[in-house]
């Protein structure tokens, strides 16, 4: 009973903040086009795609595996580019930035949590979640302590110090996740967020990403199957013939 009030209310709540949101876009996708070649034959993945995605939404995207999600989400971070199409973030066509641009752009605007986490397996979980801050060129104190402050947020005050290649499967997970939002990104971008976790760790993760959405009005969209963490989502979308439809 007690989790099925803390569901509703949380709903409640996201349905408040979604009719209040601003009423400018965050991120534009409009024809957005993406195709692979197979064999010598061309697979269209992504066909003709819009979105608008406005501040402090949060978005599950759903669906059977194979059918562009991972795609898509690449293509919103600006880690692979369309073949057509473009991408505004307030307004600006990111795909015109050049190298040393983009970079920037994604290392000051982003957190990505990746399905396979590429860490840095000699180093330590704290090592980690501190790079992003010290690529950005921050204090190493000041990037510590954030990094400090967001492992303990994910569970992990014990395990922080310890090498990477020394933490379970979950743990790791939490380590990416930890590294996505220690520089509280506008967007974070999540690829199965949860997807290593028991049921614990999965609705901690859930409690942490709404109350950084809350506190920040942090963007999220996540690929994902777990039902439970889409049902809280403020839309659940999926690919269908390569366009992003709303599921009702």
């Amino acid at each position: 009973m007690d989790n099925q009030l803390e569901k509703q209310n949380n709903r409640i709540r996201l349905e408040v903040k979604n009719q209040t949101k601003d009423s400018g876009s965050l991120l534009s996708l409009s024809g957005i086009n993406k195709s692979y070649c197979n064999n010598g034959s061309k697979i269209e993945v992504l066909c003709d795609l819009s979105v608008d995605i406005f501040p402090g939404e949060t978005i599950a995207i759903v669906g059977e595996s194979g059918i562009g999600k991972s795609t898509f989400l690449h293509i919103l971070g600006t880690l692979d580019r369309p073949d057509s199409g473009t991408l505004l973030y307030k307004n600006a066509d990111v795909f015109t930035f050049d190298k040393k641009k983009l970079a920037n752009f994604r290392n000051k605007t982003m957190g990505f949590v990746f399905q396979f986490h590429y860490l840095l397996s000699e180093f330590s979980a704290l090592e980690n979640v501190s790079m992003p801050g010290l690529i950005k060129g921050l204090k190493s104190k000041d990037i510590r302590e954030s990094a400090e402050a967001i492992l303990v947020r994910v569970g992990l005050k014990e395990r922080m110090k310890h090498r990477v290649r020394d933490l379970s499967g979950g743990e790791q997970q939490r380590v990416a996740l930890a590294r996505a939002l220690v520089l509280n990104p506008a967007i974070l971008l999540a690829d199965e967020p949860t997807g290593n976790l028991d049921k614990k760790n999965s609705n901690q993760i859930h409690d942490l990403l709404f109350e950084l959405n809350d506190e920040y009005n942090m963007t999220i969209i996540i690929v994902t199957h777990n039902r439970q963490l889409a049902e809280y989502m403020n839309k659940q979308m999926t690919l269908l013939e390569g366009k992003l439809v709303e599921i009702e």
